[in-house]
């Protein structure tokens, strides 16, 4: 069966050509050999296209429209040229050209209306393939029935079977209303082929768009085909490139990029225009200037000059042509430098992203992009939302910092390039928009604590200190009021005395609640190691220090976050940690203060700084106080048990 279907394909494509053949073979009269040899070229070319197809895709429409169009369109020029040929035109050779032209115009609809309609699936919509048939209908019936044959060069031959009289008029109404449905045809085939582009996927929207390109000379030469300013090897030339573009769009899973197609063009368009103006120019203006076109040399002088123009002036047209195609991304150094200057001129992060994803929707015709940081969270969004199918890691001093999402047509090769360039740059600024942020938050987190010890300060005044000292000076003017009298005052005294003793102990309270005074009596390390010996000795926990015998100078805000975090985390060993032992370590170098407090209890986890949410307000409270000063808290799980190390920078107010 497919041999069958194989050697019917071969001798249909080869009937077509041989029919278009017959015409310049037999040298028919009334139209030029140039005109001959366009025609053969575009019927070979239809022919040789549709068998291609239908080898390759066997029984797709469009191969089979093609195909036959082409057999139909060779037959009706060869039968066409059987009465042009005869010396005396009978009534067979007259029935023969009107049946030459009736083939040869369903030939034309099937490949110039009806193949658009069917591209690229051959799935038509119902009514279009009903409109269609309906052209194809009248047009025969009229070609048929007209009273003498639709062919200029067999003008005063009667039709045999051609209307007369009053009914020659329904003939010419039946053209024309073919003609009317074929412009239908036509522009139901447009809106489709606009719907699809923007309906479809890529590989449809290139397959859409390099038939459009080539199928639109030919849709604006038909309106002309009858006008005297259009000759046949025209529009017979303009059609060629039609089933080669059909072929491409089927045949290829990957099309070529059809903007490059474009640009090409473009460029060597303008190019052969520009060239052409510089010889004219040049014959014309120096012959004028001679009084003398006729110089021998004179070609041979404009041909030097367009020889040295050529280089720069295909530079210019293609420089334009990129700019035109693909806009400013056209020029790589001139968007990374366009961005660098941008970059390094921002005062406003948030503001800088949106435009740079506005810049790449536009620049590369994308449909969505959005910056993201490492944690998910949208920075910047421009375009229509959608999935998002691509994605360029943005990272900055070594470290990923968020990704650049897109969708929309896949990227060129150059243009992927572009883009990591300009992720590498705006790896930057999300980096110092998170650093902007975490900053906000510390500041936050900052002026939180801030008020919350001033409430506490003023809690503690009011509602401790203040009565306190109230309730005395109640108690020295009840001393004095007796004293006057000359009654005994000993027992105020005494109760003076030791209201005394608790408000001097409140103040020491309030006073240790801002900064412990063990920093200022005996120095972080030692003050560190009489807390272990406080709380965990205390707890029946085997206690191992391994702290500086020294006492460094350090920073007083280090000092006391590091006796805080220390603090607590000998807290949690006694509490949650059921542990057995604890060893707290200590080191200081010149640049960092580094604190371990490590047991052999039940563990707590994994966790760090930039990933702390669930976790106890104790655990949280550490890595807060450290983010305060530049420092890091970690929250390990050992083998057996939990270690908290804090390294805290001490900058230049260190020293040992």
């Amino acid at each position: 069966m497919r041999t069958v279907r194989v050697a019917l394909t071969l001798v249909l494509a080869a009937l077509a050509v041989a029919c278009a053949l017959v015409p310049p073979l037999f040298a028919t009269a009334g139209r030029d050999a140039f005109d001959d040899a366009a025609i053969v070229l575009v019927i070979a070319t239809y022919a040789a296209v549709g068998a291609v197809i239908e080898l390759a895709r066997p029984g797709h429409p469009v191969g089979r429209l093609i195909l036959l169009g082409a057999v139909a369109w060779g037959l009706g020029e060869a039968l066409v040229a059987v009465p042009l040929r005869a010396t005396v035109v009978d009534e067979a050779m007259a029935l023969t050209g009107v049946a030459g032209t009736a083939v040869r115009g369903v030939g034309w609809l099937l490949l110039v209306v009806v193949l658009p309609l069917v591209f690229p699936d051959g799935r038509p919509p119902r009514y279009a393939a009903r409109l269609a048939a309906s052209c194809i209908v009248l047009f025969t019936l009229g070609s048929v029935l007209a009273p003498m044959p639709l062919e200029e060069r067999l003008a005063g031959v009667d039709n045999p079977v051609g209307l007369s009289g009053p009914w020659a008029a329904t003939a010419d109404l039946m053209a024309i209303g073919a003609l009317v449905m074929a412009s239908g045809c036509l522009a139901v085939a447009v809106t489709r082929m606009v719907r699809r582009w923007r309906r479809g996927d890529d590989l449809e929207r290139q397959q859409v768009m390099i038939f459009a390109v080539t199928f639109a000379l030919p849709l604006v030469l038909m309106p002309l085909v009858a006008t005297p300013w259009v000759e046949p090897w025209m529009f017979a030339v303009v059609m060629v490139p039609v089933p080669l573009a059909v072929a491409v769009a089927l045949l290829q899973r990957r099309l070529y990029d059809i903007t490059i197609a474009v640009n090409r063009s473009v460029t060597y368009v303008g190019l052969s225009a520009a060239l052409a103006c510089i010889y004219a120019l040049v014959v014309g203006g120096v012959g004028a200037m001679l009084a003398d076109r006729g110089t021998p040399w004179l070609p041979w002088a404009a041909a030097g000059v367009v020889a040295v123009a050529f280089a720069p002036v295909r530079d210019s047209l293609q420089a334009a042509a990129n700019r035109l195609t693909y806009g400013r991304w056209s020029a790589p150094a001139e968007v990374l430098a366009q961005t660098g200057r941008r970059l390094a001129d921002a005062a406003d992060g948030p503001a800088l992203l949106r435009a740079l994803t506005d810049e790449l929707v536009d620049g590369l015709r994308l449909e969505h992009v959005e910056i993201v940081d490492r944690t998910g969270r949208v920075l910047a969004a421009s375009g229509v939302n959608g999935a998002l199918s691509h994605a360029v890691p943005l990272t900055a001093y070594g470290s990923d910092v968020g990704m650049l999402h897109w969708s929309g047509r896949s990227v060129r090769e150059h243009e992927s390039r572009l883009l990591d360039d300009v992720a590498r740059q705006v790896g930057g600024v999300v980096h110092a928009a998170g650093l902007v942020e975490d900053l906000r938050a510390a500041q936050e987190r900052l002026v939180e604590a801030r008020e919350q010890e001033r409430r506490r300060l003023r809690r503690d005044l009011h509602d401790g200190l203040g009565p306190s000292l109230a309730g005395l000076g109640f108690q020295v003017d009840t001393i004095s009021n007796l004293v006057r009298s000359g009654a005994s005052v000993d027992d105020r005294l005494d109760l003076l005395q030791s209201g005394l003793r608790e408000t001097v102990a409140e103040v020491r309270r309030i006073v240790d609640g801002l900064r412990p005074p063990a920093l200022d009596d005996l120095g972080l390390f030692v003050a560190v190691a009489e807390l272990g010996h406080e709380l965990v000795g205390a707890a029946g926990v085997d206690l191992t220090l391994d702290l500086p015998g020294t006492r460094p100078v350090l920073p007083a805000a280090v000092e006391v976050v590091a006796y805080r975090v220390a603090q607590e985390a000998l807290t949690n060993v006694v509490r949650h940690a059921g542990a057995t032992s604890c060893r707290v370590a200590a080191t200081v170098s010149r640049d960092v203060l580094s604190l371990d407090v490590s047991d052999d209890g039940g563990g707590a986890g994994t966790t760090s700084a930039p990933a702390r949410h669930g976790l106890g307000i104790g655990l949280r409270s550490m890595c807060e106080r450290a983010d305060e000063i530049g420092g890091r808290v970690e929250v390990s799980s050992l083998a057996r048990g939990t270690l908290v190390s804090l390294r805290l920078p001490l900058g230049e107010g260190a020293s040992t």
